[in-house]
């Protein structure tokens, strides 16, 4: 009996003690856990500028579509060939894609921000594509809508600078280009004017070759040498006679006519016949020197010296 006693208040005693642990367990706050901040991976919708791409094949043709950085359309100008959809293009980029040669339809629907999506372009440009040709196409407004308006390369390559790729939509027309020979893009042509005195080429108050001087010659000759090293391909002289003031106003202009004339003549006579020559006379309506005596005395024919001369304008691609 006293065995059971003894056996029941150790049990109680044990027990006393587990509760009162419990009791003194300090029962801890769940931890707050700190979220750190999700990152967002920032996509560029725009890629490397633009340079002059290679050749294609005969079976094909590539297309460069572009727009100005400065642009009045606002949104991005959707570009579509025959109907399928190409690419979205942001003020100051460019795309391209090769595509079938023959003729093409281009699309082009301007996609404004918290507008509906329209199912139809907003202008179509009908086109055809040259085989093993780059075609350049430059997006311009008209009446608030886009239009795709074909470009001369040289033009265009010109333009194109600055510009971006655009590259954050997947193209649904273009085509694996097939390489081929790149086409040489020809420099864009100059003008430049030359000056030549007057009283240099002629004695005074003539215009006929007899009357052109030795010094006039020579000019005219060191004017072609220059010429032909400066200039790979001529396309266009156009030669202006003007004259002084004094004496009579027609006089004048047929004075300055014929000495163009009689410079475009001498030319010709020495190997440019292959190259279009035009004349003018402009007789005195365009005086370089405005303060010099009306009338005719040696101190006024000295002043007028500048106003007497003959201009060669030059249009051509240079070396």
């Amino acid at each position: 009996m006293k065995k059971s006693i003894i056996t029941v208040f150790s049990a109680f005693a044990v027990a006393l003690l587990l509760l009162t642990g419990c009791a003194q367990t300090k029962v801890s706050a769940p931890q707050e856990v700190k979220k750190a901040p999700l990152s967002v991976a920032k996509i560029d919708s725009l890629g490397g500028g633009f340079q002059v791409p290679g050749g294609v094949s005969a079976a094909q043709s590539r297309v460069v579509f572009y727009r100005a950085a400065q642009s009045a359309l606002t949104g991005a100008t959707s570009i579509f060939m025959d109907g399928r959809y190409h690419a979205s293009l942001e003020p100051g980029a460019w795309s391209a894609l090769c595509y079938k040669t023959g003729p093409v339809e281009l699309g082009a629907r301007q996609m404004r921000v918290g507008t509906q999506p329209k199912d139809l372009p907003d202008t179509i440009t009908a086109m055809s594509l040259t085989p093993g040709q780059t075609h350049y196409v430059r997006v311009q407004q008209s009446a608030d809508k886009p239009v795709l308006q074909p470009v001369a390369a040289v033009q265009a390559v010109q333009e194109l600078a600055g510009t971006r790729q655009q590259m954050h939509t997947i193209s649904r027309a273009e085509q694996v280009c097939q390489e081929g020979v790149a086409p040489a893009i020809a420099p864009a042509p100059v003008t430049e004017r030359i000056t030549l005195p007057a009283d240099t080429l002629f004695a005074f108050d003539r215009s006929d070759e007899q009357a052109m001087t030795g010094a006039g010659v020579q000019a005219i000759d060191r004017l072609m040498g220059r010429l032909r090293g400066d200039f790979a391909q001529i396309d266009h002289l156009h030669v202006i006679g003007h004259a002084d003031p004094l004496g009579q106003p027609e006089r004048n202009e047929k004075l300055a006519q014929e000495r163009a004339q009689t410079v475009r003549d001498y030319i010709v006579g020495r190997g440019l016949q292959d190259v279009r020559i035009t004349t003018e006379g402009r007789g005195s309506r365009e005086p370089v020197v405005t303060t010099c005596a009306r009338k005719a005395t040696p101190a006024s024919i000295a002043c007028n010296l500048p106003n007497r001369r003959v201009v060669v304008v030059v249009t051509g691609q240079r070396r």
